[in-house]
């Protein structure tokens, strides 16, 4: 490392780490106050909503249990028993009720609708009739079960669709107690107090999450969202669940009314609980960032200041380079710029070196280059050569000749039209095929190649000759005396993000011993990296040793070549390419 990057690097950490340190610890500082504050204010939020409930049930009991103290309504109600059944309710009766009820609903926006039930499911309320029903059967209700079996007690009920609304499609939070005669207890009917969902709806809005419920005193959901899961594990006031499928935090927080007994369950976000402290650390971290520009910009000027010496010390040696010493080996003295001198020295004859490699370097580059413009007329021969014999062959009607001509030029222009490492995998199959359509016009029946791709890879790059060395081979070493004809399996396919070429046949297949000395002429060439330099090792792997290692050289160590033989079955080479 450079005495300038040293410099550099010291006085940015100087800078720097003291930075980091205070960051550490403001936000460690904000983060344990702010989750105290924020849970705090969760907390208080949930008791205030119950404090705002009980509030609302309160006046509800003393505003149901009124009636009973009013003897001309109990009265009323005593004439619509099940024992003497009425079909109609006498309008004498109905602007009593009405009336009573409308001033129990006067000024209380929390309120939608009073409603008075008598034992034979006729129905009193402040509404008019557009909006309500006359009268409903009673008995076939479970919130009027729920409510009987309280004995006079009250009880809140959540209903989805009450039957007794007209075209009203809300949902209620109703509070309901069951009527009694104070003379003799008998059964009067029940009232029904159904809560605003507008006011219901604002009074909830403040809990901040999604997941919250308001259970009755008996555990029962009364109204909330439908996740069971992280409500039914919120048991305990201020703890932390996790969810097994995400794995995400919420924080449990839980309120029961010493009144009421209803109790809140909310279970809120990590992060939303900590938003606020996500937008701190973001500033921190930009302030940090800013900071760190700060620091390498004064590391940077700090570190010029201190090197101007050197580089005087370096105007010092282009003057040198100008005017050189004579006799150097006459210098005694040991000083620095003269020891500098001398490397200096050294250097210019490390340069003249260099100067002379570097010409005959171009030297030769200019003689390939010649080499290589005098090769290009050869492929114009080659071309008129082979079509001076194409029309011979079609003159004297031998047009199988003449179609192995055709194949055997495009064979030709593709290994010249192609400079690049890569080409696209379908120009490396057809490359592959027009080969074999040569192979076949010679071995006829004796050669079958079937193709199994699939057309949404074709665009895949692949390294150039990497199918046709391989089929070659699979036809040269698997035609022999036992196997009169070979088939050739070629399959293309994605598994993951790994192209896999495979070449399978059936030919005489490869003995053990030789295909150990094939494996380890690839593991060997790859390792030593002398490809090429030792081709009498194996016999018949030298196309394979080439594949594979060009796939190394251009995709990693991740790509390469697998072979795997049996004699007498076949051999299969797979060609593996990972990105």
């Amino acid at each position: 490392m450079s005495l300038r990057n040293k410099i550099f690097i010291t006085f940015s950490l100087l800078l720097l780490l003291p930075l980091i340190v205070v960051g550490i610890v403001v936000q460690n500082i904000f983060m344990s106050s702010k989750s105290e504050e924020v849970i705090t204010k969760v907390e208080n939020t949930i008791i205030q909503l119950n404090y705002n409930l009980d509030l609302m049930l309160e006046d509800a009991s003393r505003s149901t249990i009124s009636i009973l103290y009013n003897k001309e309504l109990v009265g009323v109600l005593r004439e619509y028993d099940m024992n003497t059944p009425i079909t109609h309710k006498k309008y004498s009766h109905v602007k009593l009720l009405s009336l009573f009820l409308s001033s129990m609903t006067f000024n209380k926006d929390q309120i939608y609708g009073i409603h008075i039930f008598a034992k034979n499911g006729q129905l009193f309320s402040h509404m008019d009739n557009y909006r309500i029903e006359d009268q409903i059967n009673l008995q076939e209700q479970e919130w009027y079960l729920k409510a009987k079996e309280q004995e006079g007690g009250w009880i809140t009920y959540y209903d989805v669709k009450p039957i007794y609304y007209k075209n009203n499609s809300e949902k209620y939070v109703s509070f309901l107690r069951l009527l009694r005669d104070p003379e003799n207890h008998n059964e009067l009917g029940v009232i029904r107090i159904d809560f605003a969902p507008k006011y219901i709806k604002e009074i909830t809005e403040q809990l901040g999450s999604e997941n919250w419920q308001i259970s009755t005193t008996h555990n029962e959901p009364l109204i909330g969202s439908q996740s069971d899961y992280l409500l039914s594990s919120c048991q305990k006031n201020q703890s932390w669940i996790k969810t097994e499928k995400s794995n995400q935090e919420y924080f449990c927080v839980t309120h029961t009314s010493s009144k009421t007994g209803l109790k809140i369950s909310n279970v809120i976000p990590k992060d939303y609980l900590y938003s606020e402290i996500s937008e701190f650390n973001n500033i921190l971290l930009l302030l940090i960032g800013f900071c760190l520009l700060i620091s390498l910009l004064i590391s940077y000027y700090m570190t010029n200041y201190l090197l101007k010496p050197l580089e005087l010390l370096k105007t010092r040696i282009r003057w040198f380079q100008e005017n050189k010493l004579a006799n150097s080996s006459s210098i005694q003295s040991k000083n620095e710029l003269v020891e500098l001198h001398v490397a200096y020295d050294g250097m210019l004859s490390d340069i003249d070196y260099l100067v002379a490699e570097v010409y005959e370097i171009n030297l030769r580059n200019s003689e390939a280059e010649y080499k290589a413009l005098q090769s290009q007329m050869d492929p114009h021969f080659i071309f008129n050569t082979l079509e001076s014999i194409n029309m011979k062959a079609i003159n004297n009607d031998q047009f199988e000749i003449s179609d192995m001509i055709a194949e055997l030029g495009k064979l030709i222009r593709y290994r010249l039209k192609n400079e690049e490492q890569q080409i696209p995998l379908q120009e490396e199959i057809i490359f592959a095929k027009t080969y074999v359509s040569i192979m076949k016009n010679r071995l006829e029946d004796a050669l079958d190649v079937h193709w199994d791709l699939e057309d949404e890879i074709l665009d895949h790059l692949v390294p150039k000759y990497i199918i046709q060395p391989i089929i070659e081979n699979s036809i040269m070493h698997g035609y022999s005396k036992t196997v009169k004809r070979v088939e050739i399996f070629v399959k293309v396919k994605m598994e993951g993000s790994a192209l896999t070429i495979s070449v399978c046949d059936n030919g005489t297949g490869i003995d053990n011993c030789n295909l150990l000395k094939i494996k380890e002429s690839l593991k060997s060439t790859l390792m030593n990296k002398d490809y090429g330099e030792h081709p009498d090792s194996v016999k018949n792997g030298i196309a394979l040793v080439n594949i594979n290692r060009r796939l190394r050289l251009i995709h990693g160590p991740n790509s390469m070549l697998l072979i795997s033989s049996e004699v007498g079955i076949g051999t299969q080479v797979d060609i593996i390419i990972r990105k």
